[in-house]
């Protein structure tokens, strides 16, 4: 492919791209529990709470979903980077 041009510093970004992503979620999914509980805590605990803790559980699913692939994503990314340092490092 003509005009591509890849650098370990671009590579190194989309790492670190990932790793905040899947903080980052971990972060909003931990805390929506936590508030959660802090509410039952507090003396929420008729049918709608209940119902809530349904949706709360739905959305930290969701939340936690895509951070399966981003640590894919990482570990390929993560090849990628030795490859391309391997290439840079090269004496022609």
């Amino acid at each position: 492919m003509a005009g591509v041009s890849v650098n370990a510093a671009s590579i190194q970004g989309g790492i670190r791209c990932c790793a905040n992503a899947i903080k980052e979620l971990q972060r909003v999914s931990a805390s929506l529990e936590n508030k959660y509980r802090q509410a039952g805590m507090s003396g929420w605990n008729d049918r709608q709470y209940k119902a809530l803790g349904n949706i709360v559980n739905d959305c930290t699913t969701a939340l936690n979903y895509p951070i399966d692939e981003l640590e894919e994503c990482t570990q390929k990314l993560k090849e990628l980077l030795k490859a391309v340092e391997k290439y840079e490092n090269m004496q022609f």
